[in-house]
């Protein structure tokens, strides 16, 4: 209804109301702005995360193939990194003393083992990456479509 503006107890209620609305939407406001800060840090972050596990997968491919061509050439020592492949016993191999004896055979049969070993550990460390490149092409299409 009608009211006098000359009442001074409704002229400080109305006063109140519009500072209480213009600080409710400042508040809104700095409520959106911190919202929209926080996806964009969260994106940041996974964004971030799946290039680091990427780039980790392809570390250990690099030690992989490393390893494979360690182990082909014999005159080098078989350097292993202890997590990169749990199945290789972590103490160093040992040289046969079979130089007098003509081992041919056993040194045939050796080097079939190894290279499956190695083909596997390729093949392994082939998948992760390509699981790895599937996780980064996943996020950045989810980052690139808008959310429903």
């Amino acid at each position: 209804g009608n009211f006098s503006v000359s009442d001074p107890c409704k002229a400080q209620l109305l006063e109140a109301l519009c500072h209480s609305q213009t600080r409710a939407r400042e508040a809104e406001k700095a409520a959106k702005q911190a919202y929209t800060e926080k996806e964009h840090l969260l994106k940041l972050f996974f964004k971030q995360a799946s290039q680091l596990f990427a780039y980790k997968q392809w570390l250990k491919l690099l030690q992989l193939e490393n390893l494979l061509l360690q182990d082909n050439s014999s005159s080098s020592p078989l350097i292993v990194f202890p997590d990169l492949l749990p199945w290789v016993p972590r103490t160093p191999r040992k040289l046969c003393k079979t130089s007098h004896k003509p081992a041919k055979v056993k040194q045939r049969r050796r080097v079939p083992q190894g290279s499956d070993v190695g083909k596997y550990a390729v093949a392994f460390a082939v998948g992760f990456t390509l699981v790895g490149a599937g996780l980064i092409l996943g996020w950045t299409v989810g980052w690139l479509l808008p959310a429903f």
